[in-house]
């Protein structure tokens, strides 16, 4: 049977068009509205949050300032503390006296690039031991200076009990030259004398050197008790408020920043600080509602507020005391998104009715022949929104996280599933182009450096990846996670997969927690032993005999592995000796040679003036080589001495902490790991306490880190350091691992890595006594022992130090 069409009126497509274009309309309208209120919103959310966010910026660099007054504070003391220390120049040679009866740096030697400053004020009276003094607060202002280069705090300086400064500012270079005659910083809140040993903040106020408003981090420097000084790093005001400037990307936006005290002490409204000594805030803004507007967010404890037409911010600077608030007009934003809009309604409308009086036509004419068609495309799209549907809800159901990101340092999202909300308490909106925070954000901040590392190098080598890391959960909760990804089809960005592996690690705890169990059962089954073993006494006592013969045999092995070592010493004493030895042989020889000629020549009336001068010539240079073999012997000398490490030698003991310690001894070699590339990571027990010479602690740490740089990195470009300590419950000590990724020690030589003249640079300028002498100092001075560990797979060299430690420090 065949179908029949029936005429489609000629008026039906207008009249359906009209009332599509009613109907939208309508529900444009109303959107419109929607969209305006949602980006008002927006636009409110974000102005808060950039304020917010300066103020903490701002927060963090004071508290950072302070943490770094205090640390200089105690590298000064203990550089003055120690009486043996010599400084490489005098202060005379550095200094000058000038007309006005101060005393400053000689410009002539001076790089403010590199060094430190000196300015003394008249009357200042010098001593030897005040000149040394200074020269050692010098050296360790400028290197000091010098690491926090990166920190974005002004200046390091230290302050003497004459009125005097030693400072570091690159930025300031001819400061110490500008101070005015007569000039001392006696009696300012930068030199409080006998302050308590603790890091202070002064008011904001102006130095009169440089006329900058900058606040300033002091600590009080003691020796031996006696107050000595002060130290510190200047914030100026203008760099604080250079973040400010983002604020005013709007029209009409303003700024103001006042202090503990409520005054106005920075603004960009004009004409706010000018008008007086008097910048009490109410009394100048109260005509400007910008009090009401303070008023009512301080009681409402509330980011920002809409008050007249304007938008109000307020975030707090909780060191200081200070409110930063900003102010910006809604009116232009609204009418600029209005009028958006507006033109974007105007032009759909238009583009719609185009269409729809095309669609009409089309629809018209070809409304018979394309009517299967059509319904073979609604078919089709039917299907493909099945397979859509089907495919999201497949993708939502899966248990782990499924993204697409950035390849950059905050992993920007482009897709996240349903998932991430079980696994981070987030929704997957708040991380879309970093929409509300960014996935390296939450990611913990000890294995954010290993998360982009271990991505990158995989990356680079096959273009997959698998790295295992820690994200803080948005309750608080640290939760394990696997990822496992690489890079998409376009190479631009990375797809992969997260899964949530947080409860195998808490079975792996609590596997470690029966095992804890376990070792009490055997505990209490070697109870049970101890009986059953007193009934094999009467045995045992039949054993005796063969022990006996066992220890003999022992003490004979001990004493040939001694005869081993002591002939492995003495050939590298030799081979360390026979140099120079046979040097001073060959010149002597070359000696006697020129005499025997001389003699012969004497006898014989053959003697020229040219033959004597000539071999007057070969006896001089012969016995400057013996005398520079007899040098060498000297060195050597002085080396086998340093060999030996006596408990009795008279150094200070006591208690002090290893991380403070070990992050002095690695600023030391801050210039050198950051030209050589190398990262150094620490993480050692914040209470792990050492009781012993810090002086010997500090000798072994310095050499592990001198034999990394000199023989484990001397062909590679980068690199990486790591030092842990923890205290050892089972051992009762504390266990210390070195460990670097450089180039590794021969096998050759790792049975005898202790011993004297052990070394793979024994012939290219090492003499293999370092190790030696660590393995001494830990021995002698801790009772401890040092083990070289690395593993068969690892790269580079790894070794661990047990320090048994007294009862009462556990």
């Amino acid at each position: 049977m065949s179908i029949k069409y029936r005429q489609t009126p000629w008026f039906m497509p207008a009249v359906s068009a009209f009332l599509v274009l009613m109907i939208l309309l309508y529900f444009s309208v109303k959107e419109q509205s929607n969209l305006i209120e949602n980006e008002l919103f927006e636009i409110k959310e974000q102005r808060a949050w950039q304020a917010g966010f300066i103020a903490e910026h701002i927060e963090q660099r004071l508290r950072y300032a302070s943490a770094s007054s205090f640390r200089l504070a105690k590298a000064v003391q203990t550089r003055l503390e120690q009486d043996n220390l010599i400084t490489k120049n005098s202060l005379a040679s550095i200094t000058q006296p000038y007309p006005d009866g101060s005393v400053r740096t000689r410009e002539s030697v001076f790089s403010g690039l590199h060094q430190a400053g000196i300015f003394l004020p008249a009357g200042a009276v010098l001593t030897a031991e005040k000149s040394r003094h200074l020269m050692l607060v010098k050296e360790t202002v400028e290197m000091f200076g010098q690491g926090a280069l990166s920190n974005q705090f002004s200046d390091s300086w230290y302050m003497n009990e004459d009125g005097g400064i030693v400072i570091y500012w690159p930025q300031e270079p001819d400061f110490v030259f500008k101070a005015p005659e007569g000039f001392s910083y006696l009696g300012s809140a930068w030199l409080m004398p006998n302050a308590p040993p603790s890091t202070y903040w002064t008011p904001l106020m102006q130095d009169p050197i440089p006329e900058l408003l900058m606040l300033s981090a002091v600590t009080p420097v003691y020796v031996d008790g006696v107050w000595r000084g002060s130290v510190g790093h200047d914030i100026t005001l203008q760099s604080l408020l250079d973040n400010a400037q983002l604020l005013k990307g709007e029209q009409q936006s303003e700024f103001i920043l006042l202090n503990e005290k409520g005054l106005v002490v920075a603004s960009d409204i004009e004409g706010l600080l000018q008008t007086g000594n008097d910048r009490n805030f109410e009394t100048q803004l109260m005509v400007r509602d910008w009090n009401e507007a303070y008023q009512r967010l301080w009681s409402q404890s509330a980011a920002y507020l809409v008050h007249k037409q304007r938008l109000y911010t307020m975030s707090t600077i909780n060191s200081q005391g200070w409110v930063f608030m900003t102010s910006t007009p809604l009116q232009p934003v609204t009418d600029k998104i209005k009028s958006a809009f507006t033109a974007l309604q105007t032009m759909a409308f238009l583009s719609i009715a185009a269409e729809v009086i095309i669609l009409t036509l089309l629809f018209a004419y070809f409304h018979r022949r394309n009517k299967a068609y059509v319904n073979h495309l609604k078919d089709a799209s039917a299907l493909l929104a099945e397979e859509k549907l089907r495919y999201e809800t497949l993708v939502d159901k899966i248990p782990s996280i499924v993204y697409r990101c950035k390849n950059d340092k905050y992993w920007t999202m482009l897709y996240l599933n349903g998932a991430v909300e079980f696994a981070t308490g987030y929704h997957a909106e708040d991380f879309i182009d970093n929409k509300s925070l960014a996935f390296a954000d939450i990611i913990y901040p000890d294995d954010q450096g290993m998360v982009w590392q271990v991505i990158q190098e995989a990356l680079d080598v096959s273009g997959r990846f698998k790295v295992v890391y820690r994200v803080i959960h948005k309750n608080g909760q640290v939760r394990w996670m696997i990822e496992r990804g690489g890079y998409s089809d376009n190479q631009k960005h990375i797809e992969g997969v997260i899964t949530d592996i947080t409860e195998l690690k808490e079975a792996e705890q609590q596997l470690k927690v029966s095992n804890m169990t376990l070792d009490e059962k055997v505990a209490s089954k070697t109870a049970e032993l101890q009986t059953t073993n007193e009934q094999l006494t009467e045995k045992t006592a039949k054993l005796q005999d063969s022990i006996l013969t066992l220890q003999e045999t022992q003490n004979e092995l001990i004493e040939a592995e001694k005869m081993v070592s002591m002939t492995s010493m003495v050939v590298g004493m030799a081979h360390e000796i026979n140099t120079p030895l046979g040097n001073i042989a060959t010149a002597e020889s070359t000696i006697a040679s020129k005499v025997d000629q001389l003699q012969y020549a004497l006898a014989h009336d053959q003697l020229k003036k040219s033959d004597l001068v000539q071999s007057l010539e070969v006896i001089q240079l012969s016995l400057q080589s013996n005398d520079a073999s007899l040098k060498a012997l000297l060195s050597l000398s002085e080396r086998f001495q340093n060999l030996h490490y006596s408990h009795d030698v008279k150094l200070e003991r006591g208690e002090f902490s290893l991380k403070l310690l070990t992050t002095q001894i690695v600023e030391k070699f801050a210039t050198t790991l950051g030209r050589k590339n190398i990262q150094f990571d620490i993480n050692i027990d914040e209470g792990l306490n050492l009781h012993g010479s810090i002086e010997a602690i500090d000798e072994v740490l310095t050499k592990l880190i001198e034999n990394s740089l000199k023989h484990g990195f001397i062909s590679l470009d980068y690199g990486h350091i790591w030092l842990d300590g923890h205290f050892d419950t089972h051992l009762h000590a504390a266990v210390i691992t070195y460990r670097d990724n450089g180039n590794g020690i021969s096998p050759s030589i790792e049975g005898n890595i202790f011993i004297p003249f052990a070394s793979q640079a024994l012939n290219q300028g090492g003499g293999g006594l370092g190790l030696s002498r660590v393995y001494n100092i830990i021995r002698t001075e801790f009772n401890g022992k040092i083990e070289l560990q690395t593993p068969e797979k690892q790269q580079g060299a790894c070794f661990v130090i047990t320090l048994p430690l007294a009862k009462s420090l556990s």
